[in-house]
């Protein structure tokens, strides 16, 4: 049940997010980065599609460390589950 709540919770924030990265002040990063701390531990689909998008936009990548390098104790080992491991 907890982790049904946290997938619909989870892909709210990022729906609402992506509306919100197309205002002119685009709040929707952070809403969508909180929806991603919602579905990686409970999906791994979705910690997998995280990864993958890390791996093919640098961008995304960036904003993801500055994220995690913010982000309180128990955010940023979420959000690790996901970093690119450089070979």
């Amino acid at each position: 049940m907890v982790r049904i709540l946290c997938q619909i919770i989870g892909g709210l924030l990022c729906f609402i997010g992506i509306i919100g990265m197309l205002t002119p002040i685009p709040f929707g990063i952070i809403l969508f980065i909180f929806g991603l701390m919602f579905l990686v531990p409970s999906s791994p689909t979705a910690a997998n599609a995280v990864r993958w998008a890390r791996g093919k936009l640098p961008v995304f990548d960036t904003v993801m460390h500055a994220a995690t390098r913010r982000a309180p104790t128990p955010y940023k080992r979420v959000l690790r589950q996901t970093e690119i491991q450089d070979l």
